[in-house]
């Protein structure tokens, strides 16, 4: 009886703990399907929808037929139009996304060894007042830097008048010249406050006693950086390296909102929204287009895809090596 008894009561436990298993297990693909269903509905799907697309000459016009093309679009992309143009769109891409990725996390880093202080006063309002343009929104940064290159009474107008000299300040915003230098200007301004931010996450996370042994031993503050700084933190410089490039590279809204493309601003990127929404820099020239051509864009941005794709593996391994060699 009591042999029976203890076998019954260890069926029960074992029934008991296979149901909590279960519901555990329920429980977490439940909260992992929310997830699942936005990256199915908003990411891969419309992925493979944009890829299928580029093989047609959809317009994006309601009641407009549309067929299969094949490799039309990419071969009017690399083949058919003015190989000086896409040369200059694809240099000017590059400009862009090298350019914002070094100086942005250069002077996020900088900062962030800066704001790690803890004697410095204020710090956190200094964090929260970098971090700013980040949640204000490309149409209010747009704004602010159209004011601040606005002709005659914006900042740098004045500042180039009365300060430096200049008696015919040029007109940034519609200049060949200035345009491309005050949109990459934007771009890292924007974002730098994100990049602040991780490497901040990075530096919070090496012990003092680190700092205060290497200071006993006689290093300096330069020693301190490249010697222990820096390889504690590699990998949150990997991360927005990375995070820099891909942002760079899909980049748009800023050009679009700014200069609109025009005066040698348009990118690969700023191509892409042009082409499927019609537009200045719909072209690789800058130029617009009469209709909408979503097919075009789609391809184009399938161009941008194997880009931005082939960049971040390059980068990876690069940033990995130089990790090992710390």
């Amino acid at each position: 009886m009591q042999a029976g008894s203890a076998g019954a009561k260890g069926g029960k436990m074992f029934r008991s703990r296979a149901r909590i298993r279960t519901f555990s297990l329920w429980a977490v693909v439940l909260c992992m399907l929310p997830g699942i269903l936005h990256y199915l509905i908003f990411r891969l799907v419309p992925s493979i929808t944009n890829a299928v697309l580029s093989f047609t000459d959809i317009s994006g016009i309601p009641g407009t037929s549309w067929k299969w093309i094949g490799w039309a679009n990419y071969k009017e992309f690399f083949v058919l139009q003015n190989v000086r143009d896409l040369k200059n769109v694809l240099g000017r891409t590059a400009i862009y996304a090298v350019t914002v990725t070094l100086i942005q996390n250069g002077i996020a880093l900088l900062m962030a060894v800066i704001l790690n202080r803890k004697f410095l006063r204020g710090r956190n309002l200094y964090r929260a007042v970098y971090f700013m343009p980040e949640i204000l929104g490309v149409t209010v940064v747009a704004t602010v830097w159209k004011l601040m290159f606005s002709t005659p009474t914006g900042p740098v107008f004045l500042l180039m008048k009365d300060v430096m000299g200049i008696e015919n300040p040029p007109a940034v915003l519609s200049s060949f010249d200035y345009a491309f230098p005050a949109v990459i200007a934007s771009q890292i301004w924007m974002h730098m406050g994100y990049s602040l931010v991780i490497f901040l996450a990075g530096l919070q996370n090496i012990s003092n006693d680190i700092y205060e042994a290497a200071y006993i031993d006689g290093a300096g503050e330069w020693q301190v950086f490249w010697r222990i700084t820096l390889p504690m933190i590699w990998s949150t410089a990997t991360v927005n390296t990375l995070l820099a490039i891909i942002g760079s590279l899909q980049s748009f809204e800023l050009i679009m909102t700014i200069t609109g493309g025009q005066f040698n601003t348009s990118t690969l990127g700023m191509m892409v929204f042009a082409t499927a929404f019609g537009g200045r820099g719909a072209t690789a020239s800058g130029g617009s287009v009469s209709g909408l051509r979503q097919g075009y864009a789609a391809a184009q941005s399938m161009v941008l895809f194997v880009a931005v794709f082939i960049v971040t593996v390059i980068s990876q391994v690069l940033m990995a090596r130089l990790e090992s060699e710390q």
